[in-house]
């Protein structure tokens, strides 16, 4: 037992905290909670205060994470209880059916959900500031939920690198400010890997693949006019990049029409 909740299964584990299907008076949730080794810390503590007070305080949107209760037991151990999402994490599901490369349409598909999402964020002042496939929950009809707020930091906020480092934009790799065209690389990045059915600035270490992300050029993608919009949204410079999710969005929702 997790207070009242009766944790039943683990879903997942991160460097933060982890996640459990938890069950209480015939209510399902996913339980988030802070790793106990965690809860002295606290940068960690105030980390997780801010994604309790994000998921659910945010208005709801169909492809983003919602929580509809924080708190914490024994007055130590801080969760957010969070929707539970059907399906698996995008890359859970692409080492496991072969899916990759996938097709222009599902993929785009997917990333113009995934923008709906990170658009709705930013339009209440924030950016996520770590998108990438772990943290994107497909079901069995691609209907995508954005999860992981851990990270999330207000427009213009910057400083100490956070995220997962094969996705970051490269002013999160140099700690300068978060913006939405932040969050635009991000999902340019996971296009990219639909597509192509490669890892893109992955080396391993986290020092390589924070290392590629400033200095690797994307290979070109097989599609010109699909291919052009991706390049747009990785440009290295945040300037020359496609500015929103919004904006990345309806570029490819016209590439379908």
């Amino acid at each position: 037992m997790f207070g009242a909740w009766r944790l039943e299964s683990l879903v997942a584990v991160g460097g933060m905290g982890e996640v459990w299907r938890a069950t209480r008076a015939g209510e399902t949730a996913a339980i988030k909670r802070l790793h106990t080794h965690l809860a002295r810390n606290p940068e960690a503590v105030a980390l997780f205060a801010s994604e309790q007070r994000l998921t659910t305080t945010l208005p709801r949107h169909p492809n983003l994470v919602h929580g509809h209760e924080a708190g914490s037991v024994a007055g130590t151990r801080p969760y957010v209880a969070l929707t539970l999402a059907p399906g698996e994490d995008l890359r859970r599901i692409l080492t496991t059916d072969a899916a990759l490369p996938m097709s222009t349409a599902r993929a785009t598909a997917i990333a113009i959900a995934t923008c709906d999402a990170a658009a709705h964020l930013h339009a209440t002042g924030w950016v996520h500031g770590d998108i990438n496939p772990g943290n994107l929950i497909v079901d069995d009809r691609d209907h995508v939920i954005l999860i992981d707020l851990g990270v999330a930091r207000a427009i213009g906020g910057g400083g100490a690198v956070r995220g997962t480092h094969a996705y970051m934009a490269p002013e999160q790799v140099r700690g300068e400010a978060w913006t939405p065209a932040t969050d635009v690389f991000a999902i340019g990045v996971v296009l990219w890997e639909l597509v192509a059915g490669a890892r893109l600035f992955h080396r391993g270490p986290s020092w390589l693949s924070m290392a590629a992300v400033i200095e690797t050029t994307p290979a070109p993608l097989p599609d010109p006019s699909l291919d052009a919009i991706v390049q747009a949204a990785l440009a290295k410079d945040p300037a020359q990049r496609t500015p929103t999710a919004a904006a990345l969005a309806q570029l490819l929702r016209d590439l379908g029409n």
